[in-house]
């Protein structure tokens, strides 16, 4: 994270908490992907050689059908005037993070062997909260060289409940005896 994206983020973050910042935040996200689906007008928001007064014009207009409250477009407004909406994902992702520290949530990253339905997911979450003592946001992948079980990253602590890290203590133990 650069350390002019955590600025913008922060104070974004100051401006809208508590009463807008997850409306803020879907706002932020609406307007990226927008800037993602439509590449020409990534193109002209991002290119300093088109006048600010156009680029805040088409903001306006952008803003208008996404329905972007004041605070996101004076935002969005002052990342144009000093050309640094390039930085808007990384803006969006690091706002998402200081909301989340605000609002108790961590983020989880739980990486199985099997797919996991929601009663397992559900089950896997009140596991990590009450590890964490925090609400958990979790995102889940599959790896099948785990054999079986989970690994989770919670905020840099890993809890490793993989039949193929138990197989590795295993052998470990066999080959020290």
């Amino acid at each position: 994270m650069s350390v002019a994206a955590s600025r913008y983020a922060r104070a974004l973050l100051d401006v809208l908490y508590p009463a807008k910042a997850e409306i803020g935040l879907e706002q932020l996200r609406s307007f990226s992907s927008m800037l993602t689906q439509q590449a020409d007008a990534k193109l002209v928001f991002e290119n300093p050689t088109v006048s600010t007064e156009h680029r805040k014009d088409l903001l306006n207009k952008v803003g208008d059908a996404l329905k972007l409250d004041t605070s996101i477009r004076n935002f969005l407004s002052l990342l144009i005037e000093r050309n640094r909406l390039d930085l808007l994902g990384e803006i969006t992702s690091t706002y998402e993070r200081f909301l989340d520290e605000k609002l108790g949530i961590v983020q989880a990253h739980v990486t199985s062997a099997l797919a996991l339905d929601s009663a397992q997911q559900g089950a896997v979450t009140a596991k990590l909260q009450a590890l964490t003592g925090k609400k958990v946001k979790m995102r889940v992948s599959v790896d099948p060289a785990l054999i079986g079980g989970f690994i989770a990253e919670v905020g840099g602590t890993i809890y490793d409940g993989s039949i193929r890290q138990q197989l590795q203590t295993f052998r470990n133990s066999l080959t020290q005896a």
